[in-house]
């Protein structure tokens, strides 16, 4: 058959496979027998696993397993590596048949038997079946009882374990439960289970004294006591589900305190002798913990721990069954070294484990019926005990599976489930029995064992380590198994030796390393520490002494004095050291480059050797030597993750500038120069550059045509590889060594022969140094794009690289014997004995682009090897290093292209995308082999006595060099290790384990000490003082502190339940004002603050019932003078009997200290001032007496600030902001004015202010009253100022003059910044806009408007804008503006010079209209032109709208003043003309200007008219008002047409017809059309003045230069075409003059027109023109001699081309207009009979003929051309 397996094929797991029904195979050959698909399917009983069924091939594959389980090699010579392997493939192979015995169904002969022994007792016969000499065939038979009796119970695969394979013709359904049952019990009263017993205590399956322990034999007897525990017990309806999950497999369950025990049956307990089944089970046990041969192979899925943990549950159930299993149990003489075997010795975790948990069930177990495993506690536990030393020095067993993974047990002893039993069995003493002398309790003295597990606990040695460390086990077991004694309450808790204990705790956590004791602290990793932690609760718990004690300790960490200010949003883990024990180098911008350099040059040993041991010899280099070995100390000591190098940047010079940390540079230029300045500093360091790094270039000239050689010599740092069309560093490198022949015009002159010759130039590596670099050249210029480009093409380089090649001595052969010149050679460069093989160390990557990127390292550890022998490479990436692989370096440096897969849409398929890589090797460092070393081997033999950090090793030996010393100097020894013990304490308060021991400390350990009132008392204020220490001191510097809010409440708590814990608080911040200044004012975090201030207040509340009474003493005790007169006392000690009063003075007094530079922070400590002066009027009084005001404004002023200088650290970020720059300053200082505000006005007593002399010359002295005015023009709560402003003037009006004149000499003193007058302004509106009140206020609107037109001078614009606003709030504004009219509104609406402060005052006049609709009409009209909408006004506004109005029509005789352009420019009265459009409401309003008819003429001409200026608004805006006042207003047309003097001048007016300016060409489409509508409106009404401007000649002007260009003028076009048509009317009642005048009109405008106008552009002014002016025959001949019909071609020609391309049928009409014009035209030519005219006539008729009838619809222009052809031909 042709089938094949899926791996076969190529499949793997998890393979998406796509199959295509519809797809076409492929036809086979004619072979004349189709695909196997297409076969019949075989008979069931000819498959190769029913065959396997048959005999003799079933009995085959057991003795096959018999076989290969058995296999003997005795006979063969083999060495013990052969040996085993032949025996571990035995064992695949054995494994192999065993699976195929699984796969293939059940066999029916042992299922059939099995179920005929069960049933039938007559044929049944157990042994055939069950026969120990063959375990492969018993194991399979006990699967098959098994899955017979009931598969519910199973853990193992049901199916494939008991041959019910796929397969599978003999049952196809699942036995019924009834059958199960029914076949259970059956099975067991047919001695079936009496037969397994049997099989169990003959011993077969057991170890042979002589053989091997075959793991077949222990699988098969793991399932024999697998289904003995599951058929010897009591039936599972009577066990709870616990009994059940005992018989769980192992690896399944998970260890539980409370454990049910199923007891044996009746009929196994009658067959049992305990001291046989005892022994069997402990050799059974004992023999699969500790196997003959660690190395051997185990293929099984079931092991030792199987047989283990089956063999103790059989022994536990026993043990439960029988009471005398107990005393024979215990009194075993080998009990002790058994449960050593079992727990301690045996190399398996799991078989640990498993006999751990099964001595757990034994003896803390419970059966059913109530009985327990008590009994068998102390005896086991004793035993135990014996070995606790043993234990506790055992070796951890755990190790680390790869990076960052858990760690997990290995093989060996162990000794950590050790001591989780001893752990358990301890707790489980009962405490209550403890008094009782029993025997097995006398032997256990728990206070014994407490010493000298304590003793145990402070001499173990440091195992732990603070990177990739392994957890120390015994340790831990130590710690756990002392916390489980202390929990019995023992003397030695509260006696010496407990203290004792404690303080070892205690520095096993908490001591600090220093460079002489650098394993310090013992406990380091995170569960020893957990550990330690739950011994010190333990320690405390119930102990006052030990508490005290503990907490003195705890104390220490969280004061001030022994730690430096820890920065906000602090968390060391996340510096931490690298797990790789390398630290980085934080990138400060774009120091990447210098980050790599120096890392390299750090890993290279001898160079670190070197720079440290340096001293320099030159001062220039001092400094930066000095910054450089600080660099190499703290990549080397220290514990941090990265190191800051901005010292090293301000002291390193490159191209005489200190580094720009911000500016990128070159690596390879940036490396070059730094071991330049190496080589200056001292004569050491200049050997070190010269042996490691500088090599020899030859240049060699060889003349091939006489015997000389030229060779110069150059020394060398780095060699420069070409990359662009270079595959890889070989070629490169010949391209660097590649022979150049000088021949023709290039001919080399010989120095020694002074003559031409031919010669051959090459360049060959004299010297090579240990250290060789190259530098890949990346970078190219294109001289295309004139641009700096990136080669990302691929280049690769080798692991190790042979340079023999390219050295001189191969290279160049000396056959020129004595003619050769003679080069003076320095003695080192002879390289006859030199090594040519480099091992790679080192590779700079720089992903990006040529005009920036990133550069990060690829390095070679050479003092360290991996466990296997293998180098380690680590990537340096700034601050990031970890481990990284180095079959990734190709991946990674090499370039070149990357493809990936990409979805295409259109195609519905996945495209192979392929794009340059952008990272690539720029710079590669390669080492010197040692003579004798193989190739990519290390050159480092490393020292593995220290492996905490890789870099402290002090001293390493490489190759065959002198050992070398990484030693620091003292000071920089000290330094490193001073910030390593500072950092490494930080680390371990700031984390979560710690802050959870806290919480312990101050919430759950107080509650368990004593009862008694005074103790109690003790307690809590001990507690109170350490939560408060550790949340103000440490928690809020945290980054982490998910539970702040509980930490809040609970310090809240502590501090509030006993007034002597809040007083102690207030108490200690007044001695030491560091937590207030810090937290309230120096803190960035707003909520921080916040929960500091409110917790102050809360406090404060707390205490005020104890000491409000205490508040103003001793100013209320009275002291008697000698005279014996009664005194007050000093008012400095005011409040100093209170500890509230006392600390809010000292808050004061933070005011003095500095905290400007903190302005922005101020917020939340004015607010705890307001909140305290809210608690009452004795806080109100308090902050008065202690001048709370002076002291706030001094301190707003800066009267009483002492000059600070504050010098911030280089790591510092943040900024000092200064009190008069701070742009939070309005927000931070807003509580500081209520606070004023409130006291203020809690100072007044009926009409008057008790303010004492201080505060109030704080706050009303000094000329022009200071602080008001700063507070106000730095706009701080203007409303709670206000406030102020109305307590300081209540019955007070002359300082509420005052206050009025300060605001406006403020906003005088300001008039040139807006924003700074802004504040005085708003507050002003607050002022003036206050309604009611207590009685008192003054009117400040009345001194407002007082003072209000002499400050209107200074700011006009402001001024009036404001006004603007408070005359639609307050009438009395409102009334006071209205009527003052006169003295305001030509000075700011005419006479202002600004544009602005006249839009102003109309806006005010608008506002004073008491209509909203009115006034946002004003707001939303776009220009003066736009056309009014109707506005319906009350008569009350109507009323006022109309003395406005009035107001301003009597201006008009000044305005006129205002229009002369010389003093006023031409936007003068744009403000005054667009107000009285406005007005123009309806006919009463047009009327009321008649009487001012003259005033506007007057200033029209010739003020505005006769100027020729090109755009003058002010002309513009009258005109829009005469025209929007003359329509619908025949009384003020009149006014014009009947003045003959102003119907004879009106058309005089200047007119600019520039059609390439734009701002000419708007203004004229403004201006033009009013202009020409007023003239229209005077035609309409006056023939007289009709007929006087058709002859004038401006007209003619107008329809010459403005009638063409309707679309720059389409308004002022229509117009005209109006004003031509009435100059063009004929009535009926004309006289022969008019009719004279209109035909000479129209002559003379035609005449223009078919000279001036172009007919093709301006067609649509040409055909209305004629639509006007062609009226008669007489027209039409004028048309026609005046040349008007080559016009209407070209006009018609230019319709036809617009029609045709626009597709438009807007021109139709204008096309059949014009038609009809030229047919009327062409009728009247018939008459004449001139040649010539005929002539053009037929020619125009073919041509329009021609263009009309394609263009034109014939359907539109049909009759139009009948007519046309009918006049022509006519």
């Amino acid at each position: 058959m042709d089938e094949k397996s899926l791996i076969e094929m190529g499949f793997k797991d998890g393979q998406v496979i796509f199959v295509s029904v519809s797809a076409v195979r492929p036809a086979r050959k004619a072979d004349g027998h189709g695909p196997a698909s297409y076969r019949l399917a075989p008979q069931i009983d000819k498959l190769p696993m029913m065959l396997l069924l048959n005999e003799p091939h079933f009995e085959n594959l057991f003795n096959l397993l018999q076989q290969l389980s058995n296999l003997n090699l005795s006979n063969m010579n083999l060495n013990s590596q052969e040996h085993f392997g032949l025996k571990s493939k035995a064992k695949i192979l054995s494994r192999n048949v065993w699976e195929l015995l699984m796969v293939i169904p059940t066999n029916l002969r042992i299922l059939n038997g099995l179920e005929n022994a069960a049933n039938e007792p007559e044929s049944g016969d157990f042994s055939q079946f069950f026969k120990p000499c063959s375990p492969h065939k018993l194991m399979y038979c006990l699967q098959v009882v098994e899955h017979l009796s009931d598969q519910s119970i199973m853990n193992r695969k049901p199916i494939a374990h008991h041959g019910e394979g796929d397969s599978s013709t003999t049952q196809s359904d699942e036995p019924s439960p009834e059958f199960q049952q029914m076949w259970h019990q059956k099975f067991i009263s047919q001695g079936g289970l009496k037969h397994l017993f049997e099989i169990f205590m003959s011993g077969s399956l057991q170890l042979k004294d002589t053989d091997e322990w075959n793991e077949w034999n222990q699988e098969c007897l793991a399932y024999l006591l697998r289904l003995l525990s599951r058929f010897a017990v009591e039936d599972k309806e009577n066990a709870s589900d616990e009994a059940k999950q005992s018989e769980a497999k192992p690896a399944n369950r998970q260890r539980s305190d409370k454990c049910l025990i199923p007891k044996l049956k009746k009929t196994i307990l009658d067959t049992m002798v305990i001291e046989n089944v005892l022994k069997i089970l402990m050799s059974i046990a004992s023999d699969a913990a500790i196997p003959s041969c660690s190395l051997s192979l185990h293929s099984g899925s079931w092991g030792r721990a199987e047989v283990v943990h089956f063999a103790l549950a059989f022994l536990v159930s026993a043990a439960y069954s029988r009471p005398d299993v107990q005393p024979v149990f215990c009194s075993l003489p080998n009990l002790a070294t058994w449960l050593k075997t079992l727990v301690l010795d045996a190399p398996e975790p799991n078989v640990r484990q498993e006999a751990c948990q099964g001595f757990y069930r034994l003896c803390l177990g419970q059966a059913p019926d109530g009985t327990t495993g008590y009994a068998f506690l102390f005896p086991i536990l004793k035993s135990l005990l014996l070995y606790l030393n043993t234990a506790q020095g055992m070796k951890s067993t755990h190790k680390q599976n790869g990076d960052n993974m858990p760690f997990k047990d290995s093989y060996g002893a162990g000794c950590m489930d050790y001591f989780w039993l001893v752990c358990r069995l301890v707790e489980a003493i009962k405490t209550e029995e403890q008094g009782q002398n029993t025997e097995e309790e006398s032997q256990i003295d728990l206070n014994e064992l407490a010493s000298c597990v304590g003793e145990y606990i402070k001499k173990k040695g440091y195992v732990e380590t603070r990177h990739n460390s392994v957890e120390d086990d015994s340790l831990i077991g130590l710690l756990h198994l002392m916390v489980a004694i202390l929990k019995h309450n023992t003397a030695f808790k509260c006696s010496t030796d407990g203290q004792a204990l404690l303080e070892d705790v205690c520095e096993c956590l908490f001591a600090l390393p220093n460079r002489v004791q650098r394993h310090l602290p013992k406990c380091k990793t995170p569960t020893s520490r957990m550990a330690a932690i739950d011994l010190l609760v333990e320690l405390a718990k119930g102990s006052i002494s030990n508490y005290v004690l503990l907490h003195g300790k705890i104390m220490k960490q969280h004061s001030k004095e022994v730690h430096s200010p820890y920065p906000w949003d602090y968390w060391p883990h996340e510096d931490i050291r690298s797990d790789c024990g390398y630290v980085g180098l934080t990138n400060l911008g774009a120091t990447c480059y210098m980050a790599t350099c120096m890392q390299h040059l750090y890993m290279i040993p001898q160079a670190r050797q070197s720079v440290l041991q340096a001293r320099c010899s030159l001062n220039d280099y001092q400094g930066t030597l000095l910054e450089l070995q600080k660099m190499f100390a703290y990549l080397q000591e220290s514990e941090r993750k990265a190191y800051n190098p901005s010292s090293f940047c301000k002291v390193y010079t490159m191209d005489k500038q200190p580094l720009n940390t911000g500016e990128q540079k070159d690596m390879t230029e940036f490396f070059t120069d730094l071991i330049s300045k190496l080589e200056d500093m001292s004569f050491d360091l200049k050997e070190l550059v010269k042996s490691l790094f500088c090599g020899v270039l030859t240049n060699n000239v060889v003349s091939l045509d006489c015997p000389h050689v030229s060779r110069t010599i150059e020394e060398f740092y780095t060699v420069r590889c070409q990359v662009a069309d270079m595959k890889n560093i070989y070629e490169s490198l010949d391209e660097v060594t590649v022979k150049d022949t000088l021949e023709g015009d290039n001919m080399y002159t010989c120095s020694k022969c002074q003559k031409k010759v031919r010669a051959e130039k090459r360049a060959c590596f004299k010297k090579l140094p240990q250290i060789l670099c190259f530098n890949t050249m990346r970078y190219t210029f294109n001289m295309v794009t004139m641009m700096k480009e990136k080669v990302n093409t691929h280049f690769s380089f080798p692991l190790s690289l042979n340079v023999s090649g390219y050295v001189e001595k191969n290279l160049m052969k000396m056959n020129r014997g004595e003619e050769e010149d003679k080069v003076t050679e320095d003695p080192e460069m002879d390289t006859d004995d030199e090594c040519y093989e480099y091992d790679l160390i080192g590779v700079t990557v720089h992903t990006g682009t040529a005009d920036g990127g990133h550069y990060y390292s690829f390095i070679r550890d050479r003092l360290n090897q991996s466990e296997n022998g293998q180098d380690k490479w680590y990537l340096f990436n700034d601050s990031e290093v970890k481990q990284f692989d180095a079959g990734q370096l190709a991946q990674e440096c090499y370039g070149g292209e990357m493809t990936s897969k990409t979805y295409d849409s259109m195609t519905d398929k996945f495209m192979d995308f392929s794009f340059e890589k952008t990272n690539s090797a720029y710079m590669l460092f390669y080492e010197r082999c040692k003579p004798g070393n193989k190739p990519n081997s290390s050159p480092v033999q490393p020292d593995k006595s220290d492996k905490d950090i890789v870099a402290k090793q002090s001293e390493e030996q490489i190759g065959d060099q002198p050992r070398l010393k990484f030693q620091l100097t003292e000071d920089l020894a000290d330094w490193i290790w001073q910030d390593n013990m500072h950092f490494l304490q930080d680390k371990n308060i700031f984390e979560h384990t710690y802050f959870g021991f806290m919480w312990q400390m101050c919430a759950y350990l107080p509650t368990t000490l004593s009862k008694n009132e005074e103790d109690r008392k003790k307690i809590h204020l001990l507690s109170a003082k350490l939560i408060t220490s550790f949340v103000l001191e440490t928690l809020i510097h945290a980054k982490e502190k998910p539970t702040m809010l509980q930490w809040i409440e609970l310090l809240t708590k502590q501090l509030n339940q006993y007034q002597e814990a809040g007083e102690w608080f207030l108490n200690m911040m007044t001695e030491d004002d560091w937590w207030p200044q810090e937290i309230l004012i120096k803190c960035p975090n707003q909520i921080i603050r916040q929960m500091f201030q409110h917790l102050l207040i809360q406090v404060i509340t707390q205490l005020k019932p104890r000491h409000v009474h205490l508040y103003h003493h001793p100013l209320t005790s009275l002291a008697s003078s000698e005279s014996g007169e009664l005194q007050p006392i000093d008012p400095m000690e005011i409040g100093n009997e209170s500890c509230v009063t006392r600390f809010i003075k000292k808050m004061l007094a933070i005011l003095n200290s500095g905290v400007r530079a903190n302005s922005k922070n101020l917020s939340e400590y004015f607010m705890f001032l307001y909140e305290f002066a809210k608690q009452g009027q004795e806080e109100c009084l308090f902050l008065l007496q202690i001048s709370t005001i002076t002291a706030m404004i001094q301190f707003y002023m800066g009267q009483n600030t002492q000059d600070y200088i504050e010098v911030l650290s280089d790591d510092e970020d943040d900024d000092v902001i200064t009190l008069t720059e701070d742009k939070f300053r309005s927000a931070s200082l807003e509580k500081m004015i209520t606070l004023i505000a409130k006291l203020v006005e809690c100072s007044r007593t009926d009409r008057q202010l008790n303010l004492s002399d201080s505060d109030q010359a704080c706050l009303i002295g000094g000329k022009g009253l200071p602080f008001l005015y700063n507070q106000i023009k730095d706009d701080i709560n203007l409303k709670q100022t206000c406030n102020l402003i109305f307590s300081l003037t209540r019955w007070n009006d002359e300082l509420a003059v005052n206050i009025i004149t300060m605001v406006f000499s403020g906003i005088s003193r300001n008039g040139s910044d807006y924003s700074q007058r802004e504040p005085f302004f708003k507050l002003l509106s607050l002022l003036v806009e206050f309604a009611g009140g207590p009685p008192g206020l003054p009117t400040f609107t009345q001194y407002v408007m007082q003072h209000f037109w002499q400050v209107a001078e200074y700011c006009s614009q402001q001024c009036l804008e404001w006004i603007s606003q408070q005359v639609t709030r307050n009438k009395l504004i409102h009334m006071w503006i209205l009527n003052h009219m006169d003295t305001w509104v030509e000075s700011y609406l005419l006479a202002q010079s600004n544009p602005r402060v006249r839009s102003a005052a109309a806006q005010l006049l608008i506002a004073l209209v008491p209509s909203n609709n009115f006034r946002q009409a004003y707001r939303n009209s776009r220009s003066i032109a736009s056309p009014m909408k109707e506005i319906h006004l009350s008569n009350e506004a109507l009323i006022i709208m109309h003395q406005i109005y009035g107001h301003l029509l009597n201006l008009l005789s000044r305005a006129k003043d205002y229009a002369d352009i010389s003093l006023y420019g031409f936007n003068h009265l744009l403000s005054y003309f667009g107000l009285m459009t406005f007005c123009l409401l309806g006919r009463n309003e047009k009327l009321m200007f008649q009487p001012y008819f003259k005033d506007l003429w007057d200033m029209f001409q010739p003020r505005l008219s006769e100027p020729p200026i090109p755009t003058n608004h002010n002309k513009q805006s009258l005109l829009i008002f005469w025209y929007q006042v003359c329509i619908d207003c025949p009384e003020n047309i009149k006014l014009i047409t009947q003045n003959m003097h102003i119907a004879k001048n009106i058309a005089f007016n200047y007119i600019l017809a520039d059609h390439e300016d734009q701002e000419v060409i708007l203004f004229n489409r403004c201006m033009l059309p009013p202009y020409y509508g007023i003239l229209r409106m005077c035609c309409q009404y006056s023939r007289q003045f009709t007929r006087i401007l058709a002859q004038h000649q401006n007209m003619q002007w107008a329809f010459k230069n403005v009638l063409p260009y309707p679309v720059h003028y389409m308004s002022a076009v229509d117009e005209l075409f109006k004003l031509m048509k009435l100059m063009v009317v004929v009535h009926s009642d004309s006289s022969d003059d008019e009719q004279q005048a209109i035909e000479l009109f129209k002559k003379r405008t035609l005449k223009l027109f078919l000279e001036q106008l172009d007919a093709q552009n301006s067609w649509q002014a040409f055909v209305m023109s004629l639509k006007i002016l062609i009226t008669t025959d007489q027209d039409r001949l004028q048309l026609i001699f005046n040349g008007g019909l080559p016009k209407i071609s070209d006009a018609l020609f230019t319709l036809s081309m617009t029609y045709h391309e626009a597709t438009a049928c807007h021109v139709t009409s204008d096309i059949v207009d014009l038609l009809n014009i030229l047919i009327l035209v062409l009728k009247i030519a018939r008459c004449f009979k001139e040649q010539n005219l005929l002539t053009y006539v037929l020619w125009l008729h073919m041509k329009l003929v021609h263009y009309i009838a394609l263009t034109f619809p014939r359907q539109t222009l049909t009759i139009h051309l009948n007519c046309f052809s009918s006049v022509c031909c006519g």
